[in-house]
């Protein structure tokens, strides 16, 4: 590794040159280094005056410059003397504290509370073989460019126009498709991503034509239970009376309860495989689901 001090005369030589006109192609040839380090040397320079390299970023910030100035003076209100934002800082780190955004969460009045809360007891002493039994379902919206989990970067404040520090959006995600999907103690069942929004009568096919399949694959006819949310075209009567036709045990579901349904971790998996392909199409962005 060339050493830092030959590094900053280099990169002084490539800001003394380029302000004379010298092309960076030539500079390059004149001091010995690649093209794109005269570049980097010069756009460093530009940003920042100076010519040594910049601290390593080691771990993230627990706590912005904000919040350690309302800590800071909500604390001395309170001292005899002052502390620095430093050490408030260096001890929030003892203590275990870390800069982390806050977890979203539904809200729950006392109903849906109790009802959660006696969900919990009436199935507390299932057995994991009685966990197996059941079928977890779920309906979800994928678009061609909105993507379900945000996507974080690290930048600086100057690069935040860059366009490779933006995300691009487009009025209605630039179309969307909606996905049916299953999973199983065994693994994933049958899939279907349609167009059309689901009601009654597009979710009583699905159940026709892909729920059926998954109890035959994994052989579950006579023990399954099968799971869904309290959406209202699971809960019409076309869908009740669907369910009397196919024999199907429907698995009580308290509301407001998506954190208890498994298959909700499989939509970030698939988003994540989503984040990496370049879509621009509907059909791009069937082809990439059904692949993932």
């Amino acid at each position: 590794m060339m050493p830092a001090r030959r590094r900053d005369c280099q990169r002084a030589q490539c800001v003394a040159l380029s302000k004379v006109n010298i092309s960076c192609r030539e500079i390059s040839t004149i001091i010995g280094i690649s093209k794109s380090s005269v570049q980097r040397a010069l756009k460093r320079y530009e940003e920042t005056g100076e010519f040594q390299d910049r601290p390593r970023a080691g771990r993230p910030k627990k706590l912005n410059e904000r919040n350690i100035r309302e800590i800071a003076i909500k604390l001395n209100d309170t001292l005899n003397s002052p502390v620095t934002s430093r050490t408030i800082i260096n001890y929030l780190h003892q203590c275990g504290y870390e800069y982390k955004t806050k977890i979203t969460k539904p809200f729950f009045n006392k109903n849906v509370k109790k009802n959660r809360l006696n969900w919990c007891l009436d199935y507390s002493n299932w057995t994991i073989n009685q966990w197996k039994n059941i079928i977890f379902c779920d309906e979800i919206c994928f678009y061609v460019i909105k993507r379900k989990n945000k996507i974080k970067i690290w930048r600086t404040k100057d690069e935040r126009w860059k366009e490779s520090c933006m995300h691009v959006a487009a009025a209605g995600g630039g179309g969307r498709v909606n996905f049916y999907g299953t999973i199983t103690s065994e693994g994933t069942g049958c899939f279907r991503i349609y167009s059309e929004n689901t009601n009654s009568d597009v979710y009583c096919d699905i159940l026709d034509n892909y729920l059926i399949p998954i109890v035959q694959l994994y052989q579950m006819e006579n023990n399954y239970f099968y799971q869904h949310d309290n959406s209202k075209y699971h809960l019409s009567k076309q869908t009740q009376m669907k369910f009397h036709e196919l024999g199907v045990k429907v698995l009580k579901w308290p509301s407001k309860s998506l954190d208890l349904n498994p298959i909700e971790s499989l939509w970030t998996v698939i988003d994540n495989k989503l984040k990496s392909k370049s879509l621009s199409s509907v059909k791009e962005l069937i082809e990439a689901l059904s692949k993932a």
